[in-house]
Formats: C-alpha cells, structure tokens, sequence
C-alpha cells in the first residue's frame, strides 16, 4: 500500500508529520509513504532520525496554501502544492491514500474539483 501525506499540513509542520510518518512505520509493516513538501525541509528532519529509508519517498512542492486563500483559487492556481500533488496522485492511481492534517475545506475543494464525486452522491 502506497499513502501519501501531505508535510506541509497543520500545526507544526512539517517536523510533527515526518515525525508522525516515522513513529508509524517503525510500528507497522505493509505500507510505504511518498512525503509531499519542502523537500529541504524534509531531508533535515529525516536526516536526524533513524528509519528504514527503502519505506519513504519524497516529491518535493514548490507552492504553498495558506490559511487565508481562498480555496477553489488555490487548487486551481497553486498546481505544485501539496495538498493538489497528492489528490492528483489518488486520481491518478499512483497511490491508495491522501493524508493531510491541513485546512478540511480545502481538501474538501480539492477532491471534488480534481476527483469528483461519485454519481449520485453530493457530499
């Protein structure tokens, strides 16, 4: 299983989500993780800890979505974010699963302006 989280998301980040991705995958076997953010950022955390490097990969973001923006304008403009890399990627069927402690709303647009939803279902 491939699952996808966003670093850039929430409070603390991206320490307390790479920290988070290694606690998990020092407990459980099954699931490797592509980490999708600063990669300069990311690479200095990772480098301090010790973790099976074969269970984590990188795709480095270049944009960033704020609090203040307004959603629909960002996932439309902000193409190399986070959070639009990694709903791309389960629309794409590169991955099983999109993680992200950032903004609801945002993810909300997200996957329902590049994913869509399923017929018949409106939220």
């Amino acid at each position: 299983m491939k699952i996808v989280v966003d670093a850039m998301g929430g409070d603390n980040a991206p320490e307390s989500n790479v920290l988070g991705v290694l606690d998990a995958i020092g407990q459980k076997d099954g699931f490797n993780v592509i980490l999708i953010g600063d990669q300069t950022k990311i690479i200095e955390i990772l480098s301090h800890e010790k973790y099976d490097a074969s269970r984590i990969s990188i795709i480095n973001a270049t944009e960033f979505i704020g609090k203040e923006e307004e959603p629909v304008s960002a996932i439309r403009h902000k193409k190399d974010s986070s959070v639009v890399i990694g709903i791309n990627m389960i629309k794409n069927k590169e991955a099983d699963v999109f993680m992200s402690a950032g903004d609801t709303g945002l993810l909300l647009v997200g996957g329902k302006l590049l994913i869509k939803t399923i017929e018949g279902v409106q939220r």
